[in-house]
Formats: structure tokens, C-alpha cells, sequence
């Protein structure tokens, strides 16, 4: 699809956060451009599983979900907890760390390529694939947004621009580069094996232990596959972390590698954790984990409800004459209530916040 000059909003990143904002402005009249710098439908660094509480936004708004993006075990029974080596495993239901109403006790299993362009195509913008945003300049009222299309520079103009493109949110660091000096990473690394364990598929594992993991480490299951992450703290080596994990699981749960198929690394912050948000100014809103927004280590649906939040406050914005980033802080507000009280369940249930260690 090729690109217009002028667009009402522009949406940077077409995961979770940037598809509940397209959702919230759909059918409003105002052309809405997605913009996202890899190639479509592409490849995103999580569990993919629709918590319950995703799983009913995402049915209440975007409709019925597709068993096509479902992988295999299609439902995710809840968490299997072990608080250190030595302890025994607990089952903890979705439900401890999941707010909600009427909600389902399982979770959908998803790989998040699937997930996150369906989402978009269920809304009225054009979304554009390999196109990276690169800056933004103001000009009167208006952004002119300068992109990197398949290559070659391009610019639109923009009345509301959502940064909606996660940890490293290259619009938060352009519109205020002084708020990065608050902000900590926390580095992830996952490998996906064709092989054995003797972890029961279905089920979220969580490996809390120091000796593994700086944060916490998983293992799930999708399509056959094993996959296994763990996260450290900034300045730790998380290749090392990880090499002691592997060699956990080959020991205590029977870890057997045929082939190693992927290997992906990503970075996570710290700001939900210290009630660090960052949700732009006048015009210009954040939403996602590139605003902070991430429930304990959950983020799919604290996406969704702060995207539809940011599309929302653009539609209050256009009725109104005030700027976005007033109707946003208003509606965002709820789900920054949500997300405090699962980071504070999660340290209480530690006895550390799993952030910062502390």
C-alpha cells in the first residue's frame, strides 16, 4: 500500500497498543495510517497468549477470534510457579494476576505475527509494513512525521501522532529524550527447540529463581515447539543466565534438544514497575509499553487498553478543541490503577519487585 501526504493520525507500531488505538478511531471519519518498520506480518518476541482479560477485549471489540491464529495447545490453563529449584511447582490461576469481570479461566494460545495483523486488519487504517519512523517536526497544528519507506525517505503531515512502538519507543526518545535517563531495561533472550520435556503443554511455566534468572524465566509450548526464555537485569550477561537455565531444565525436567529452530533477544522496561508512565503531550500520546503500560510481566492487555484509551482521547480531542494527551491522561487512568495493583500482587507474592530486584 502506498503512502498519502496527509493523514489525520498517524500510529507507529502495529502490535496490541497500535491496533486498539485503529479500533477506537474506526468508522470516526478520520484516515488513519499504521505504520510499522518491518516487513508484514512480522515475527514479535512473546508468549502470544491472550490472558482471559485480553481474550474478552479482544472479542468485545475486534470480534470473534479466528482459530487460523491460534496455535497448538490452542488454551493456556494458567500459570505453573516455581518460587526457586528446590520448591515444589504451584498452580496458579490466571485469575491471581488478571483483573477482570466475566472472565473465561483459560487463556488462547497465540504466535503474535498472527495475532498482532489480524488485529490490525480488523480496522479501518492503512497499515503499511517496512516503513520506519525516523523523527517528527512540528509545524503549526500539524507533525510532519518522516518516515524510511522500504528504504527511501518519505514525510506525511499529521494532526495526532501515537507512538504505539514499544520498550524502545523511537517517538518517546525523539519527543522527550531528557525521560530515557529514568528509564531501566531489562534484556530477555528465548531459544525455540524441536525436541522433549516433561513440562505438561498447556500451561505458562515460571522460574523465579536467582541462579536462573535476573527477572523471571518461562517455558510454554506452541505448535510442537518448546520455548524458553529468562531475563536479566541490565548490566548481567543474559546469555549467561540463560546457559544456566537450559542446563536446569536438561537436569530437573528432561530437556532434550533435537534442533534449535529460533533464537530471538528483546528488551523490557522498568516503568510500569516504578509508576514511570510517559503518556505525551498535546497532541501527541504514548501508548503501550512505549508509555509505561505492562501489567506484572503481562502486556497484551494493558496494550489494548491504553491504545483504545489513545484512540479515544484523539476522537474527545477532535470534538473538543483540548489536547489529546488531557482526554488520554483522563482515560488511561483506570488501567494505570490496574497495572499498580498487579505489580504490587506480584512483589508481595515474590517478596522482590521481579523489575529491579529490590
Amino acid at each position: 500500500m502506498g503512502l498519502k501526504g496527509r493523514y489525520d493520525v498517524v500510529i507507529v507500531g502495529s502490535g496490541p497498543a497500535g491496533a486498539g488505538a485503529a479500533k477506537a478511531l474506526s468508522g470516526s471519519g478520520l484516515e488513519t495510517l499504521i505504520v510499522e518498520r518491518d516487513k508484514l506480518p512480522r515475527y514479535k518476541m512473546c508468549s502470544g497468549i491472550l490472558f482471559p482479560s485480553s481474550r474478552k477485549f479482544v472479542t468485545d471489540h475486534f470480534g470473534e477470534i479466528p482459530s487460523e491464529i491460534l496455535c497448538s495447545p490452542e488454551r493456556t490453563k494458567g500459570n505453573r510457579v516455581f518460587a526457586t529449584i528446590d520448591s515444589p511447582v504451584m498452580d496458579v490461576p490466571f485469575s491471581v494476576f488478571d483483573e477482570g469481570e466475566d472472565l473465561e479461566e483459560e487463556g488462547f494460545n497465540t504466535w503474535r505475527s498472527d495475532l498482532d495483523f489480524w488485529l490490525c486488519s480488523q480496522t479501518d487504517a492503512d497499515l503499511v509494513g517496512n516503513c520506519r519512523f525516523d523523527d517528527f517536526e512540528k509545524e503549526g497544528q500539524e507533525y510532519v512525521v518522516t518516515l524510511r519507506h522500504s528504504g527511501a525517505k518519505t514525510s506525511v503531515r499529521t494532526k495526532y501522532l501515537i507512538g504505539a512502538d514499544g520498550t524502545l519507543s523511537r517517538v518517546r526518545r525523539t519527543a522527550f529524550p531528557g525521560f530515557e535517563k529514568s528509564v531501566g531495561l531489562v534484556p530477555n533472550y528465548e531459544e525455540i527447540y524441536e525436541g522433549e520435556i516433561d513440562l505438561e503443554p498447556g500451561w505458562l511455566y515460571l522460574f523465579m529463581d536467582r541462579s536462573l534468572t535476573g527477572y523471571f524465566a518461562t517455558v510454554f509450548h506452541k505448535d510442537g515447539k518448546i520455548v524458553v526464555v529468562t531475563g536479566v537485569q541490565q548490566r548481567e550477561s543474559v546469555k549467561e543466565y540463560f546457559a544456566a537455565f537450559r542446563t536446569h531444565l536438561e537436569e530437573k525436567h528432561g530437556l532434550a534438544v533435537k534442533e534449535t529452530a529460533f533464537r530471538h533477544g528483546i528488551v523490557l522496561n522498568d516503568m510500569s514497575a516504578k509508576e514511570n508512565y510517559c503518556l505525551g503531550s498535546d497532541t501527541l500520546l504514548l501508548a503501550g509499553e512505549a508509555g509505561g503500560f505492562l501489567r506484572g510481566g503481562e502486556g497484551i492487555t494493558s496494550s489494548l487498553i491504553s491504545g483504545k484509551a489513545a484512540g479515544e482521547a484523539v476522537l474527545e480531542s477532535a470534538r473538543s478543541g483540548k489536547p489529546a494527551v488531557e482526554h488520554f491522561q483522563d482515560l488511561a487512568s483506570e488501567e494505570i490503577e490496574v497495572c499498580k495493583r498487579v505489580n504490587t500482587r506480584l512483589t508481595e507474592a515474590m517478596g522482590f519487585n521481579v523489575f529491579i530486584r529490590e
